[in-house]
């Protein structure tokens, strides 16, 4: 395990349908996305006292029209997370994501491990958890854009945990195709770009689905990729496969006159039994690369 975080129980593959369980350092959160359940959740709480001696619960409920957070044992919901060289703020009560993704772990570093003297750009940025790895494995620039000025605070907060010094517009806060549109027009270009959106954003009266828009950005973003550059695309959609994810980005590059070679694929990590096909964790990611001639 690379991380002191990781997932514990994830649902229907560990015969708990619509219950989560996750472990941020000492910290604890149990979701119930299935009202049924509920009955078991003193059960459920009281083992991880017995097994883990926690510093922290908290209890989500995730129904349809319907969410809440109680903290339910401890008085300190924040934490810190190490991840292979990296540490990353945590605060489970914060929102019901509380700052970190962990079903991303894998896509992160491996990400990372190809961004070495490249300037990359990270959309729809959340904490900046991809720059902070991309920048400790010898990136020369992350540009963080997401719609949240909260949550790029939290990111430059991770820059400052892991002694990342900001190069100067690497936090940008507006929308993913407002920032692809102004690059665009300076003519950048970067080495590597993750897209890792939600399935659903709200930006005023604008509204990214990834059903309608990923593909469509995704051929904006390819533009600005430098002549080998690298692209991930990741999504937690659950109708889209990890076969979807690579049409979209055979088309993007397609869009853009070149071809691309897919260099990963996956889901999340060994601790996400049936990752990528069940409602507690959907998460497809793949990484392709620019080329002529590519063999796909």
């Amino acid at each position: 395990m690379q991380s002191n975080a990781y997932r514990i129980c994830n649902g229907t593959a560990d015969a708990l349908d619509g219950v989560v369980i996750d472990k941020y350092n000492n910290h604890f959160q149990i979701q119930f996305f299935n009202k049924n359940l509920i009955e078991y959740e003193q059960a459920l709480i009281q083992a991880l006292e017995n097994i883990f001696a926690p510093e922290f619960i908290a209890v989500k409920y995730r129904f349809a029209n319907y969410s809440k957070i109680k903290p339910v044992f401890g008085d300190n919901p924040k934490t810190i997370i190490e991840e292979k060289d990296c540490k990353f703020y945590v605060d489970l009560l914060d929102t019901l994501n509380p700052g970190l993704f962990l079903d991303m772990r894998e896509a992160r570093i491996f990400f990372a491990k190809q961004c070495k003297g490249k300037e990359i750009l990270n959309l729809f940025a959340y904490t900046c958890s991809f720059s902070v790895h991309a920048r400790k494995n010898g990136a020369l620039k992350a540009v963080n854009v997401d719609i949240s000025k909260k949550n790029l605070g939290k990111g430059k907060e991770n820059y400052l945990l892991n002694k990342i010094v900001p190069a100067q517009g690497e936090f940008f806060c507006g929308n993913a195709e407002e920032y692809i549109d102004w690059a665009i027009k300076k003519e950048k270009k970067f080495g590597a770009i993750a897209i890792d959106p939600p399935s659903f954003a709200k930006d005023g009266k604008k509204v990214f689905s990834v059903a309608k828009n990923f593909e469509f950005l995704a051929a904006k973003a390819a533009s600005l990729l430098e002549s080998n550059g690298i692209m991930l695309l990741a999504t937690n959609y659950s109708e889209w496969s990890n076969e979807t994810l690579q049409k979209a980005a055979k088309e993007a590059f397609k869009a853009n006159g070149k071809e691309c070679k897919i260099l990963a694929k996956g889901s999340a990590g060994k601790d996400f039994p049936g990752a990528g096909q069940s409602k507690e964790c959907s998460m497809n990611w793949m990484l392709a690369k620019a080329c002529s001639n590519a063999k796909l």
